[in-house]
Formats: C-alpha cells, structure tokens, sequence
C-alpha cells in the first residue's frame, strides 16, 4: 500500500515509448494450502502510462497436483493511472504431495506486444497446525510501576506432527519486553514442539514509573502474544493487558523560602503541592519546629504561624496542584526571625511525604517624609514674619521620633521647634510652624535660603530639603520737603521727595486741579515726559536708588474768570512704579475773588436764543426732503378720500332701496335704547329667626317618630319567596317556548302583528331632499376704489 500511495503522488500524464512498462503489478510470491483446500490469490495492477491499456494473464506452468482456475479468458482494460485486482482459486488435490510446487503466470499487453512480464509462485502443500495457548483472550494483570513484570504461559500443539514456532509480541505501547531465550535480542522466539507437548513462553515487560500522574491506576497498555507455525505459517495469538496499581505520592513543586515581614505585621509564602501519584489523594500538611509535628497552627514567641488554602477534604486528582499558604504573623518587635518546616503527605502514607524549610524574619524599615506647601511663603514683608507649616509622617514601619533642624540658612531668618515627636507606623504629626523673617536693611527681592533636616532619636539625616523665600519689596516714598506760594497770579510748588524703601524705585508724578485752567510739571533733570507738550501735567522717572531724593516744581494759573469766590486746589499724586496701587498725594490751594460785569446777563439771554434759533433751522434744512414728501403724500391721500365720497354718493342714489333685516343681536340692542325707569325693589318685612322657627312648627304636623327597622330575618324570608317566584314563572315561559318549538311553530307572528292593517304601504323615505343651489360667484371688486 506505501508503493500505491507513492505512485499515485507520481504525474499522471506523461507520454509512454516502447521501452516503458505499462503495469506495475502485486503478486505474493509464495502461497501456503492444505490439501483439497482452495485458496485465493490476489493479483493487483497499476496503469503507469498516459493512455488506456489492456493485459491479460495466462497460465504458463502448473504442477498436475495443483488447479487453477477463475482466470480472466479475455484482455482487462485498463484506463490511465487506475488501479485495480481480482482473485484466482489454487486448489491442491487430496494426494498432494507435501512441498513446494512452483508454478508460473504469463502477463502481456494489447497494445505492446513486446512487453511481458512472468511471474513465478511456489504453491506450498502444508500440514495443518494446531497451535493452542493455555489462556484466553482478554486477560489482565496488575502491575506496579518501574518494575521487570515476568509473565509465562503454556502452548501446546496437537497438530500431529513436530512444529517449529515463531513466537513474537505485538503492541502499541512504548513499553519495553523481550523474551527470555532469546540470544540475539531480536524480539522472537523459535520454540520446537512435539506432538501432544506444551511448552511454557516466558517473557518480561518493563513497567515505566508513574510520572504526572500517568499512567493512571487501573490503566495500561494491551499486548498480543503471536506464535506462527513453521507447519503452514497460521498465527495463534493470546491477547492480554497491564493495569498499574495504585500509586499515592506528592511533590512539592515550588515554593517562596524566605519572607521579610513588618513588625507587628503579617505575610505569607507560596508553597505549590502537587499530586503525583497516578490516583485521586487527599492532602495532609504539618507545621513543625524543632523536629516534632504540631499542627497547621503554630504560636511561639509571639510568633504565629498558620497553614492556608489547604482544603484537606477535597482530594487532589492525578498531577493537579494545589497552592497553598503559609502565613506568619510578627510580634511588634525590632527584631526576630523563626524556622519552620512544612510537612506535605498523602493521607495515611507518611512514607511519602515531603518536607521543607521556611523561613520569616522582621524587616526593620526607619524613615520618615516631610511635607509642605511650596508655594506658601514664597515672600515675606518687611518688619513682619511668614510660618510655613511642616507635616511630618513616619513611613516606617516602627514606632520613631523624629525632629526638625535648620542649616545653612542665609539671607533671611528660618526658625523651627527642635522638640522630638514620636510617630506609630504611618502616623502623621500636626502641623509644625518654620517661621521665617527677612534681615534688617535687607534688599527687596532678596533671596532667602535653608536647609531643612529629618532627624531620627539616633541622628540619621532621613530628608534634606531646601527652603527658599524672599524678601518682599517695601515701597515707602515721604515728601521731604514742600513749599508753595502765589506770584503773579500762579500759585507755584517746590517740592523734594525721598525713597526710603528697601528697593529701587521709581515715580510717576501727575498734576490736577480743582478748576480748568493752565498748569504745568517743571521736571527734575533725567525724568521722562512728554517734550513737544508746552504744559506738562505727568512725567516718570525711573532708577531712584534707596534714600536718595529728588526736587521737581510746578505751577498754575489762578482762575479769574468765576461767578463767584471759591478756593483753588492744585493736586500732585505720585505713584511707585512697583506699588501703583498705593498712590502719595499732596495738594495745594489758594482762595480767588469772582468775576463781576452787568452786561453779562443780558448777552447771555441773547446769546442763547440765538443759538436755539440757529440749531432750529438746522434742522429743518436738513429733514427738507422728507418733510416735502409728507406734504405731498398728505395731498394725494385727501384728494383721493374726497374722489372716493363722491363716487359712494352717486351709487347709492343708483342702487334700489333695500329693507336691511337686523342681525339677531340687534334687537338686544334696543334695550339699551329704551329709558322706561327702572322699578326699585320693595324691601322685605324682617322678622326674627326664632319667631319664623315657631309660627312653621306651629303649621306643620307634630314630627312622627322613627319606625323601628324591620328583622332581617323577615327580610331574608321574603326575599327567599320572591326568588321562588321569579325562578318558578321563568320556568314556566321557558316550558311554553319549548314546548312550541317542538310542535313546529318555530315562526309564529306577535299576536299584536294581527292588529295592523294588510294594506299598509312602508314608507321608506322620511326625508326629501333640498336640491341645493349653487352659491353665485362674487364678482370682481371694484377696482375705482384704488385710487392711489
């Protein structure tokens, strides 16, 4: 079959010349038969060429013991590349002689007459074999893992004659076996026996060891024991197979060794056990110290040690694993560590446990952190002090102390507590205050800088952290000196202002007064103002170092033209150009008489007619247009409105008179036509309720008492007979309708119905219909009536 599947791999069309063979054929070469036993030869064929063929197999020589017949008489064709076969039937004769006896077969092709192929068969005439094993198909043993399992078992042959026996093994496992007398390790046996004798086969088969839980208890390979006869080359076979035995067993995988723990704190360790047996097992784990098992519980020193996740009551399957847990929980110490083993079996074998080391120390973790706000503080004022709150948090994992220490400090003053405070494990402490303060006569904007330590009770720097600030510019201008004074009309001011702040500064100088009139700034040298301007009211300058000074002056017109007296006031703000929010002013003020003249009042009355005269006809000039549109639209609409009075006149003197009727809401209109006065209500006699109350009790009958209500049991009597009735008269309708109908008189008319006269003819229309008339169309408006 392996040289089928290969030819059929091979291309199917290809050209075939003479020389090329057009079969591949399958013969056996050798045939074993019994006397006056036929038995079939199988004969197949391959086309190997491109195109069909035909060929034909004759017999070209036989012994005259043998027959052969069933062979095809005509050509067998044969398409390109199909396979195929048939059967043939050798018979020996009953006086066959014992041996070999060669025959041959003569194989051509239609289409090439020069191929063909002999093939020569040695017909073997055997003896019978009668080979027969000492047991039966299907028997099974039980085997333990990684032992030489020796099995024996007897054959015997009753076959009449001497037979040489070819014993060899058969099976799909990978398990080794071997027979015991074979020299040559060739996995056979050659066995000589007697007529009537049995012989024992002895063999071994190696049984592997149980790994990942395989193979599993009760399982096992199947092995075929095949003793061939050397008679007639039959095959006698025994059956059998290997069940492994039950194996418990446990390994541990993995497992963490060593576990560092807080003080006063718990961990745990990872230990993977694993069922390595080939059976379902249950799990027992021990804790032991000191070489003696105490449990899955262990307390000692203030230690306590716990085994986790076990679950002894659920069994683990073959090569499943478990992870389990050993935890340990620390005293609140500085130090310590502690040992254990643990102790992995399966239940009830503690000949196959297995045992390991784990260890737990206490870690001791000193350390602390210092947080703040780095955006507070960030300045100080003058003469002042900024706090800066510190937070400190023991991130440790053991109760410390700690505090705080100020180095390297410079230009500015840092002061803290240096008190120690103690904090548990993640305990934060309250707020500490670093107060902070600048340095007398120091610059604005200085820089202060310093070092902040976390110290432990042993002295171990934990943090450094640096802490700057500054010193906040403090703007502080006085006026050192001012004198004003009245020449000429003009008050002028003379004035010196000096910067006694921690900074360089500078000033913007602004000028105003109480009244509109000329002023001007005299600038000091190296200010900036405003050159091409005649009358300077601001000027800036810049650059003022700490307490130096300057002098500027200025002036301004006293007014003389006032209805009345009042006092004049020159004002001068300064603004720092670092602090604009804060403004120095100084002011001036000087008293001036009013302006006095007769002729004023009356050229001021003038004056404003005038110009209300003025405007007026400005107005008028400039709405010219669009008041002639409205004197002209307003002529058009008038002369249109008369036009259309006239032309309503003459129609209606055309039109002939109609009698308007009312609306029905007129005639509710004529009422309030009418002026008949109004009768006024006659007013009602009073009498007083309690003499109305007596004269109708007095008329009325005397009140009758209440009836007493009826027993509701006369009630429910009652009630019972009615229904008695109602139910015996429905009975007695229902009798009459039934009888009727079964009398036939299924449609019988209402006695009433013979009442109506025959003649009457149904009226079977109640309403005539309007014919409806068509509403006539309006006719078209008036178009006179736009006279626009």
């Amino acid at each position: 079959m392996v040289w089928v599947v290969l030819i059929l791999m091979l291309p199917l069309d290809f050209s075939a010349s003479a020389d090329d063979h057009p079969f591949n054929f399958y013969i056996d070469d050798e045939l074993v038969v019994h006397r006056s036993e036929t038995v079939q030869l199988r004969i197949a064929w391959h086309n190997i060429v491109g195109d069909e063929r035909h060929f034909k197999i004759e017999l070209n020589n036989t012994d005259s013991s043998i027959s052969v017949s069933d062979i095809p008489q005509n050509f067998t064709r044969v398409a390109s590349g199909r396979l195929g076969e048939f059967t043939m039937n050798i018979t020996a004769d009953e006086n066959s002689t014992y041996g070999n006896h060669p025959i041959s077969f003569d194989i051509t092709c239609q289409e090439d007459l020069d191929w063909k192929i002999t093939h020569n068969l040695d017909v073997m005439v055997s003896r019978w074999s009668n080979l027969i094993f000492g047991a039966n198909d299907g028997s099974s043993f039980y085997v333990q893992q990684n032992v030489n399992t020796s099995l024996a078992v007897n054959l015997t042959n009753l076959a009449g004659f001497t037979d040489n026996v070819t014993i060899s093994m058969d099976t799909n496992s990978f398990w080794s076996y071997g027979f015991v007398g074979d020299v040559n390790n060739d996995k056979t046996l050659l066995l000589e026996i007697e007529n009537g004798s049995d012989v024992f086969v002895y063999f071994y088969i190696m049984t592997p060891p149980i790994l990942n839980g395989a193979p599993l208890a009760g399982t096992g390979p199947t092995f075929t024991l095949n003793a061939q006869s050397g008679l007639d080359k039959r095959i006698e076979s025994w059956t059998f197979s290997l069940e492994m035995q039950t194996f418990h067993n446990i390994t541990i995988d993995e497992f963490e060794q060593i576990l560092d723990v807080d003080p006063g704190d718990d961990g745990r360790l990872k230990v993977t056990v694993r069922n390595n047996g080939n059976i379902d097992t249950f799990l027992d784990t021990t804790l032991s110290i000191g070489g003696s098992a105490n449990g899955d519980r262990i307390e000692i020193n203030g230690w306590t040690v716990a085994i986790f996740n076990a679950f002894d009551l659920i069994p683990l399957g073959p090569n499943e694993s478990r992870i389990i847990e050993i935890g340990f929980d620390s005293p609140n110490v500085q130090s310590g560590d502690l040992s254990v083993n643990l102790i992995a079996q399966p239940l009830n074998f503690p000949h196959r446990s297995k045992s390991i080391t784990l260890n737990s120390s206490i870690n001791l973790l000193r350390s602390g952190n210092v947080e703040y706000d780095s955006s507070s503080c960030n300045s100080v004022e003058v003469d002042s002090y900024c706090q800066k709150m510190i937070t400190i948090e023991n991130t440790g994992n053991f109760y410390d102390q700690f505090k705080l220490n100020i180095v390297d400090q410079s230009g500015m003053n840092f002061e803290v507590s240096g008190d120690y405070i103690g904090l548990s494990r993640n305990q934060a402490s309250q707020q500490i205050p670093i107060n902070i303060t600048t340095i007398e006569n120091a610059d604005g904007f200085q820089t202060g800088t310093a070092t902040l330590q976390l110290i432990n009770a042993e002295g171990t720097i934990l943090e450094s952290h640096t802490i700057t600030s500054s010193t906040a510019p403090f703007v502080n201008w006085i006026w050192e000196d001012s004198q004003s004074a009245v020449s000429n009309g003009k008050l002028e001011i003379s004035m010196t202002m000096r910067n006694e702040g921690n900074i360089v500064d500078g000033l913007i100088i602004k000028m105003s007064s109480s009244y509109f009139t000329e002023m001007s700034l005299i600038p000091p040298e190296g200010a900036i103002y405003e050159s091409s301007s005649s009358s300077i009211r601001s000027f800036e300058i810049i650059d003022l170092e700490k307490g130096s000074n300057f002098t500027f002056r200025g002036w301004a017109q006293i007014p003389d033209d006032q209805s009345s007296d009042d006092d004049f006031y020159l004002n001068i703000t300064a603004n720092s150009r670092l602090a604009e929010d804060k403004p120095f002013t100084f002011s001036a003020n000087s008293s001036f008489d009013a302006f006095s003249n007769p002729k004023d009042d009356t050229f001021k009355l003038v004056q404003s007619v005038s110009s209300v005269v003025s405007n007026l006809l400005q107005v008028i000039w400039a709405w010219k247009l669009i008041l002639l549109a409205v004197l002209v639209s307003g002529i058009m609409i008038n002369k249109s409105l008369k036009d259309r009075k006239i032309r309503l006149e003459n129609q209606t003197l055309t039109d002939p008179q109609q009698i308007e009727n009312g609306e029905p809401e007129d005639w509710m209109a004529e009422f309030s036509k009418k002026r008949q006065q109004v009768p006024s209500p006659v007013e009602s006699p009073q009498i007083p309720a309690e003499a109305f109350t007596g004269l109708f009790k007095a008329s009325s009958k005397p009140a009758q008492p209440a009836l007493e209500p009826v027993d509701s049991r006369l009630v429910g009597a009652a009630s019972t007979v009615l229904d008695h009735h109602d139910i015996t008269a429905v009975k007695t309708q229902i009798g009459e309708l039934t009888d009727s109908i079964s009398r036939g008189e299924l449609s019988k008319p209402h006695g009433s119905n013979e009442l109506l006269p025959s003649d009457i003819i149904p009226v079977t229309e109640r309403t005539v219909p309007r014919p409806k008339t068509e509403d006539e169309i309006p006719s078209m408006l008036d178009l006179d009536d736009l006279d626009l």
